[in-house]
């Protein structure tokens, strides 16, 4: 009595391989060369795409009205689960009292409270999801009076 026990399991066991290797038969098949690609694609169609909705603009301030006045950076992003940090001329922005980070779902601003000539350049909203990164560039142009 102890064989056919011993045999069953073993039967058992066997009986879903065929399924299984037909399975994976039709995989490969209904892609030809596609697997190995497959996953990240339809990752991506699950996943909200990273994007700007709405990109930042430049801002064009005349030195005599603009000091000591406050500029803002908008963006619209999504998903608004992304990240967003802010660059000025390539190097990171920290929060201060000179620079305020408005985070409002998918509404984020770069405030630049009281801007001086040297607040001119060029800023940037870096958005980051998992291993995506997108950015968005706009100038702050402060003009001198001649």
């Amino acid at each position: 009595e102890e064989a056919p026990k011993g045999i069953s399991p073993v039967k058992a066991k066997k009986t879903p391989s065929p399924a299984d290797a037909e399975r994976r038969k039709l995989r490969p098949g209904s892609g030809g060369e596609k697997p190995p690609e497959e996953p990240p694609f339809t990752y991506q169609l699950k996943a909200v795409p990273l994007k700007f909705v709405k990109e930042m603009k430049d801002i064009v301030l005349k030195e005599a009205e603009s000091v000591g006045s406050s500029a803002i950076f908008e963006v619209l992003i999504s998903p608004s689960t992304a990240i967003t940090s802010w660059m000025k001329d390539g190097s990171n922005i920290r929060e201060s009292p000179k620079h305020k980070f408005i985070a409002d779902g998918k509404d984020r601003k770069l405030h630049i409270i009281d801007v001086q000539l040297s607040d001119a350049g060029e800023y940037t909203c870096v958005l980051r999801l998992g291993n995506k990164e997108k950015t968005s560039t706009a100038k702050l142009v402060v003009e001198g009076i001649p």
